[in-house]
């Protein structure tokens, strides 16, 4: 405001100088007072402003330093806010790029995954297919997306799918696996194992999402299995073979675990009746050979396999013979037998026949070893396997000194042939009477006679052959004193007493 006055007393100066010099002079003077209480005033103000302004400029610089603590806080915040800021943006680009690579993987993964993955709809449109696609099924995507899934099931087995998505709608969750056959690009029939998951209610999903995988081999490995268990349920049924299971429990004990059919055939009864009261102590073991089987098990702490025969008494009390075969499963963790398994083979037809030869055998070498012959018996490779007491009389040598050896009684020179001829009748040419000279243990010969026969086994092979030997010494003595006697005979009567008949001479009866 004094400002104005300033200039507003400067436009009357200037206006002054063209008044008459009298009201000049008053006026200038006038305007002289003026200024100077003006001046009075402007000194007064100045002071009075110079004093708020001390004090508004002590308090300004009291907000001001306020105001740079302020901003220095502030500052240090946003310095903070940057470097966070900067944190998060360079983990933002980290976790975009580990995105980007999962991504990638995951699309990788499905790409070249052998399991297809499809996202059907509530609908029961295909929404997504995996790349497996083409290689399952022989299908391209573009094909296959919008249409229906159970397109390709087979019809008979489109009712167990239709129930299957069903059951995922209305209760999502993951459901189990389901089997069934879908078309081929190439018409023909493959079996697919799916397992559901039902995300419809998850708004990035929006569907049923179907695992599936081919199982074609899977398929045929188990039918080959049933097909082998239909062969082994027939040999079991039709066989007299029969296998079994026992689990070793920590007292030492042995519990049935199971048998198969032919067991109840054998010993009529069934494998729940057995595992009721036991196998070892069970009165179906023949009581002369319960401390077979009690071996048994006692050798199974040390040995792994075995193999044993002993008698069953089933329950029409016959007896009947099994050949035993088992193996035990050891424990390592535990340091004991924890199972042992068996395969019992029925062996009675062949055993009575067994008890038969053996009662025929001893039999037999009863009468060769009380026959009045030398007889003796010799393997295919010419050793000496019987060598009976008339034998040991006949040629001096005992049956220890020759069992198990070539033949002693053999003349050098001849062996060759005499060893021909007892293979001729391994062979089945057997000799009848053939007279031969043998030696005997005091270094003389013997005339005998030889009878010779092979010797079978009961399968019919030939083992060996039989030789039977009768002196036939006293008979060439007897014949040469025989010849000799007919010698004398023939000196001592006239030559032609051979060619003249004595004279015929009447009997009482009047007879010639």
């Amino acid at each position: 405001m004094l400002e104005t006055v300033y200039k507003h007393l400067e436009t009357l100066q200037k206006q002054a100088s063209e008044l008459p010099p009298q009201q000049q002079a008053i006026l200038t003077k006038t305007l002289e007072k003026l200024s100077n209480s003006l001046q009075e005033i402007a000194a007064s103000s100045l002071f009075e402003s110079a004093r708020y302004n001390e004090a508004k400029l002590v308090e300004i610089e009291k907000n001001n330093r306020l105001l740079e603590r302020t901003v220095a806080q502030q500052a240090s915040q946003i310095r903070q806010l940057q470097e966070q800021l900067a944190k998060q943006i360079s983990q933002l680009r980290r976790d975009n790029q580990g995105l980007i690579k999962s991504e990638a993987k995951l699309q990788a993964l499905l790409r070249n995954s052998p399991d297809l993955i499809s996202i059907v709809g509530s609908d029961g449109r295909v929404r997504y297919h995996s790349g497996a696609l083409q290689r399952l099924v022989g299908y391209n995507l573009e094909e296959r997306i919008g249409n229906f899934h159970g397109e390709l099931i087979h019809p008979d087995d489109l009712l167990a799918w239709q129930a299957y998505f069903g059951n995922l709608l209305e209760a999502p969750a993951i459901a189990g696996p389901i089997e069934y056959r879908i078309r081929h690009a190439d018409g023909y029939w493959l079996y697919i194992e799916s397992i559901g998951n039902s995300l419809v209610s998850d708004s990035s999903v929006q569907g049923v999402i179907i695992n599936s995988r081919q199982i074609g081999e899977r398929k045929q490995a188990e039918m080959a299995v049933r097909e082998s268990e239909l062969h082994y349920r027939v040999m079991s049924q039709i066989t007299s073979d029969f296998a079994y299971s026992f689990k070793a429990l920590p007292d030492g004990k042995f519990a049935c675990e199971w048998a198969t059919e032919a067991f109840e055939r054998c010993a009529g009864l069934v494998p729940e009746e057995l595992e009721s009261f036991g196998w070892w102590n069970s009165e179906i073991v023949h009581p002369d050979d319960r401390e077979i089987l009690i071996k048994q098990l006692e050798c199974c702490s040390f040995s792994r396999t075995g193999a044993n025969e002993y008698r069953i008494i089933n329950q029409k009390g016959e007896v009947r013979w099994l050949r035993d075969y088992w193996q035990v499963v050891w424990d390592k963790t535990a340091e004991r037998v924890v199972r042992l398994w068996g395969a019992c083979q029925e062996i009675t037809d062949r055993k009575q026949v067994e008890l038969k030869l053996q009662l025929v055998n001893q039999v037999l070498q009863a009468q060769i070893a009380s026959a009045p012959l030398a007889i003796n018996c010799t393997s295919n490779d010419g050793n000496t396997v019987v060598w009976n007491r008339a034998a040991e009389n006949f040629f001096g040598w005992t049956a220890a000194e020759v069992l198990g050896k070539p033949l002693p009684n053999i003349p050098r020179g001849q062996k060759q042939d005499y060893y021909a001829l007892l293979k001729s009748a391994s062979n089945g040419q057997p000799q009848n009477g053939l007279e031969v000279s043998l030696l005997k243990k005091d270094g003389s010969s013997i005339d005998v006679w030889l009878w010779t026969a092979p010797v079978r086994e009961p399968g019919g092979q030939t083992v060996g052959s039989i030789n039977i030997f009768s002196d036939l010494s006293e008979r060439k003595r007897i014949e040469e004193e025989r010849q000799k006697l007919a010698a004398m005979n023939d000196i001592e009567e006239p030559f032609w007493a051979r060619y003249v008949s004595p004279p015929k001479t009447k009997t009482k009866n009047g007879e010639r």
